[in-house]
């Protein structure tokens, strides 16, 4: 199993954990989970190119992707800008300007998932 294999199964498995929050009702974790998983997704995109990032910005990935990979990011980029903020604001108060959980919605969990879907399976059409 290569690293690239590795970070595409945790990102699946990523995106059931936002499902599975998303039932139960955890919408604020189940946002960050969908950022976690395109996190792992477009990681594992890069290292099938013989790429590597060390950070949370997925819009910063989505541009290196386009820049380093010279693939086409505008079918994904407002997806990456949209999930790009669920890292800090989903978790940590003081980001959020109020408690995580109280703010996030089951309309803003769907969104991320669905956001979070359209990603993987670009990256999955883009792989090595």
């Amino acid at each position: 199993m290569t690293e690239r294999d590795k970070w595409l199964m945790q990102a699946v498995r990523d995106l059931e954990t936002a499902r599975n929050s998303l039932n139960s009702g955890d919408y604020y974790a189940s946002a960050f989970w969908a950022q976690q998983a395109v996190e792992k997704a477009l990681k594992a995109l890069l290292l099938s190119w013989g790429r590597s990032y060390r950070g949370h910005d997925l819009v910063e990935m989505g541009y290196l992707v386009r820049d380093e990979l010279g693939l086409d990011v505008s079918p994904i980029i407002d997806d990456l800008r949209a999930l790009t903020a669920h890292y800090t604001t989903s978790r940590y108060p003081d980001a959020a300007n109020a408690v995580p959980y109280e703010i996030y919605t089951r309309a803003d969990a769907e969104e991320a998932l669905e956001r979070a879907s359209r990603v993987i399976e670009w990256v999955r059409r883009n792989l090595r």
